[in-house]
C-alpha cells in the first residue's frame, strides 16, 4: 500500500495524542532515543512492519525465507532481554493497536 507522506504525518500526529505512552514504551525497549530526529516515525515503520509479520502468521500460504528472516528480526528486537512471555505479548499487543488504529486513522483523513 502506497501512502501519502502529509496525511502519514496528519495520522501519526494524531495517533500520537492517545498512544504516545506506547510509542515511548516501543522506543526504549528497541533503544531508540527520542531525542533522535523522527523517532516517532521509527517507531511507526517498525509497527508497519509487525503488521506484515502477523498477516504472515496467520496465513496458510508458506512464508518466503525474507519474510521469516524480517519476522525474527522483529521478535528479537521485542524480546531480547525479556524473562516472561507476557512481557513479548505485551508489545506485540502494542504494535498491534498502533498499526490498527495509524490504518483506522488514516482511512478518516484521506
Amino acid at each position: 500500500m502506497g501512502y501519502d507522506e502529509k496525511i502519514v504525518r496528519d495520522a501519526l500526529d494524531l495517533l500520537l495524542r492517545d498512544r504516545r505512552n506506547e510509542f515511548r514504551e516501543l522506543a526504549e525497549v528497541m533503544k531508540i532515543p527520542r531525542t533522535s530526529e523522527d523517532w516517532e516515525v521509527i517507531i511507526l515503520k517498525f509497527c508497519l512492519d509487525f503488521e506484515d509479520c502477523f498477516k504472515t502468521w496467520i496465513d496458510d500460504a508458506e512464508p518466503n525465507t525474507i519474510k521469516n528472516a524480517k519476522c525474527m528480526t522483529i521478535m528479537r528486537e521485542i524480546s531480547r532481554g525479556k524473562k516472561h512471555i507476557h512481557e513479548i505479548i505485551h508489545l506485540q499487543n502494542i504494535a498491534y493497536t498502533i498499526y490498527i488504529e495509524f490504518h483506522q486513522i488514516y482511512k478518516r483523513i484521506s
